[in-house]
């Protein structure tokens, strides 16, 4: 039964619960916003380091390839000179090829007729009898004016070096196909290139050429030359770009990298660096296990503070709540006091008032107390006044109906909401319990005392008071202790004064 006593409010608690865990997930939630900026900044840190390096891979070669070409065109321009054939071997030598590249990785310049047979080699004046018809290098010329400059495919030379040819067309005055000068290349100068760099170790290099073919790739691995690539991620962007990144797992390895390529020049070759994301990641990695280690420590330090803080504002409410209920309990009969019933009162006759409700109100004295106290002492005095207070709060049943000591040997019993009627009832089953009460003690010298009941019912308006209310139940407590006493007396229907005056 709840006589009003105000219970622990678990509202701030919730609150500092809450606040506690707004504060942690704003931690973590900076803290993760942070490790991913981290993260990203060192994806695009190695994204650009891997672009400026493919860029200087593709401008050596390329540089490479443009001497080499310059080579190869001033054959082509050579041959056409009208009186080429007629001068002396050496000379013909000096005129075609005095301006030929002779880095230690260039091959001969050979100058193949339509046929495909060699007619002038630039390091010897009596080219070896050989024959390159069926080349790649020689038929994509003998069938195409405008090829250019061309790459071919690797191949290997008699003495067992891996190569790969450059070359261009030889058209006749009429324009019709008059033969190829061709250069080649071995593919050490790739590979030696390739050994300068620090490369992590899952990262890779490799040099494509336009139709995919792998000419050169580190780590090395000599059964990956001349692979085809031509269904990796790369061909879906280049020819139409020229330079790009994606990240992707490798078909030829399994491992997932970070590629970046860019094309050689205007030639059709690409550079291709692929970056391990294990190695982008490994120091990114490292922080974020030191911050979340961190951040894990500081959660659970401001979760353990926040528990102890609630803990404590939960010990603080509980206090409060005991203070509050000692301030409005009589220590004697664990009813509630004389200022908790004029608080309550106060309040439950404005809510009567407002919703135009009955309140009514029992005075309850024990009778002839003052000498039942001479007689028994003290003692037995406040243990009749508790076993009385028993009766009471047993015969008041509702949440709203409040029970008090009102002072001395008297008691008060708030009704909300009751009518006369109904609380005469409750008064004589508070006075029956308390005589059953007395039966059940027959025998002893210090028999409980009976009650008087004085009842009073009204509906609060205009005119009238809460004083009024126990006015009547108090004359018609006076009325029951005058007629005999352990009696009920219900007060009659009590009119707003206006209501007097006119009448």
């Amino acid at each position: 039964m709840s006589w009003g006593i105000p219970k622990p409010k678990s509202a701030p608690t919730k609150r500092l619960l809450a606040l506690g865990l707004a504060v942690t997930l704003g931690f973590s939630a900076i803290c993760g916003g942070v490790l991913w900026t981290m993260g990203e900044r060192d994806f695009e840190h190695n994204r650009t380091a891997a672009a400026n390096l493919v860029a200087s891979i593709a401008s050596e070669i390329d540089r490479n390839i443009e001497l080499y070409d310059l080579s190869l065109r001033a054959v082509v321009d050579g041959i056409k000179l009208p009186e080429i054939n007629k001068i002396a071997p050496e000379l013909r030598q000096v005129v075609l090829f005095d301006r030929a590249a002779t880095a230690k990785d260039m091959g001969s310049i050979l100058v193949l007729d339509a046929g495909g047979t060699v007619t002038l080699d630039s390091r010897s004046l009596v080219p070896a009898k050989k024959n390159f018809a069926g080349s790649d290098f020689f038929q994509v010329h003998a069938h195409r004016t405008d090829s250019g400059l061309f790459i071919s495919r690797p191949w290997v030379a008699d003495d067992g070096q891996y190569l790969i040819s450059f070359s261009r067309r030889i058209s006749n005055a009429d324009g019709s196909f008059g033969g190829v000068v061709a250069g080649s290349m071995r593919l050490s100068y790739f590979h030696s290139l390739f050994k300068k760099l620090r490369l992590g170790e899952n990262d890779s290099m490799n040099l494509l050429s336009a139709d995919g073919t792998i000419l050169m790739r580190a780590p090395f691995d000599i059964d990956t030359i001349g692979q085809s690539l031509r269904k990796s991620t790369v061909f879906k962007q280049f020819p139409t770009s020229p330079a790009g990144s994606y990240k992707t797992v490798s078909i030829l390895d399994h491992v997932e990298r970070l590629f970046v390529f860019q094309q050689v020049g205007s030639h059709p070759l690409l550079i291709i660096e692929g970056v391990s994301l294990e190695t982008i990641y490994a120091d990114w990695w490292q922080e974020v296990s030191l911050i979340g280690s961190l951040m894990a420590a500081l959660c659970a330090i401001v979760i353990a503070l926040t528990l102890v803080l609630v803990a404590a504002l939960k010990r603080r409410s509980a206090a409060e709540s005991q203070l509050a209920l000692l301030a409005s309990t009589d220590s004697l009969t664990g009813l509630s006091n004389r200022r908790r019933f004029d608080d309550v009162f106060a309040r439950e006759w404005l809510r009567a008032q407002r919703a135009r409700t009955a309140i009514a109100l029992l005075m309850i004295d024990a009778d002839n107390f003052k000498a039942y106290n001479d007689a028994h002492g003290h003692q037995a005095g406040d243990t009749a006044l508790g076993s009385i207070a028993a009766c009471i709060a047993g015969s008041a049943r509702r949440a709203s109906d409040l029970c008090a000591r009102y002072g001395g040997e008297e008691f008060a019993v708030l009704l909300p909401g009751e009518t006369v009627e109904g609380a005469f009832r409750i008064a004589e089953e508070i006075r029956a319990s308390v005589l059953s009460l007395r039966a059940q003690q027959q025998g002893r010298l210090d028999v409980s005392p009976t009650v008087s009941v004085g009842v009073a019912a009204m509906t609060p308006q205009a005119g009238l008071a809460p004083h009024d209310l126990i006015r009547s139940a108090d004359l018609a407590l006076y009325e029951a202790k005058h007629a005999g006493r352990d009696r009920s007396i219900a007060a009659p229907p009590i009119l707003p004064l206006r209501n007097k005056w006119a009448a």
